[in-house]
């Protein structure tokens, strides 16, 4: 389950990737929304560490 940890982020650029790609915009004038995605995938995957961590039987 961790391992797929790492397919959040790489799905979540991709996308943002797509649909700048898509409009005709820049990656410089999506930089804010990549700022943001990483932010979110950051706030997500520590969240989902601590619970991992919490409810780890020993």
């Amino acid at each position: 389950m961790i391992r797929l940890f790492a397919l959040l982020p790489l799905i979540t650029f991709g996308l943002w990737w797509l649909y700048l790609n898509h409009n005709g915009w820049s990656l410089k004038q999506g930089k804010s929304g990549f700022i943001k995605i990483f932010i979110f995938n950051v706030v997500v995957l520590g969240f989902f560490a601590i619970m991992h961590l919490v409810t780890q039987v020993e």
